[in-house]
């Protein structure tokens, strides 16, 4: 259920031009932030780039409902809306940091996933952007559900953004880098991607080369 759609800060009118439409779902977890930046990035490098933020409002109650304790601050519906617009709105400025081109913003009520495809369907969008938490296991369900479900369901090529943190998690199926490597790597400002030892190392079924220019 769509409560609002709000083009802002928008240059020109974008007539008949040919478009590439960015679709960025924004949620309350600080990640949004890096999605926003994301989506901008997109949208500025492509030729008539557009970019569209969409923030859904999930389990809405109704205007005569309080939210419960220990949450709930006596929040009407009406204020609820009114925060979730105003978080939209300073997402929106913080896109224009990096783009100058058309922004619009989508305010939806609803279940997210569905809502996000909803007005990526009707926009026409070209790409969507969603964060993830990267939580595996009975969490991902609540915090990466609506992550998996666009990707699952979209019609369109979706752009998963993540914090990069190979401190924090690594696989159990995958290798540790191997600190020589990620040590040359820095100082060497990536020019150089092996340690001596690695550069002719075959015994892991990989081989490395640079591509001709």
């Amino acid at each position: 259920m769509p409560v609002a759609s709000t083009t802002a800060m928008t240059p020109s009118s974008p007539g008949s031009r040919s478009r590439f439409v960015v679709l960025v779902a924004i949620d309350e977890s600080p990640a949004k932030h890096d999605v926003v930046r994301a989506g901008a990035d997109l949208a500025r490098q492509a030729p008539g780039g557009e970019l569209h933020v969409v923030h859904v409002v999930e389990d809405l109650p109704p205007a005569v409902r309080m939210v419960p304790p220990p949450a709930g601050m006596g929040l009407t519906t009406t204020e609820m809306l009114g925060a979730a617009r105003s978080r939209l709105d300073r997402m929106a400025a913080e896109a224009r940091q990096r783009f100058s081109g058309r922004i619009v913003e989508h305010l939806a009520v609803g279940s997210a996933w569905k809502q996000i495809l909803q007005v990526a369907l009707d926009v026409q969008a070209d790409v969507v952007v969603v964060g993830t938490h990267g939580r595996s296991g009975l969490k991902r369900l609540v915090l990466g559900s609506v992550a998996e479900a666009v990707v699952r369901k979209a019609s369109c090529p979706v752009f998963v953004v993540r914090l990069k943190d190979y401190h924090a998690f690594v696989p159990p199926e995958i290798e540790p880098p191997c600190p020589d490597c990620v040590r040359v790597q820095r100082e060497s400002g990536g020019a150089t991607l092996w340690c001596e030892r690695h550069r002719r190392d075959e015994s892991r079924g990989r081989v490395h080369y640079e591509a001709a220019p």
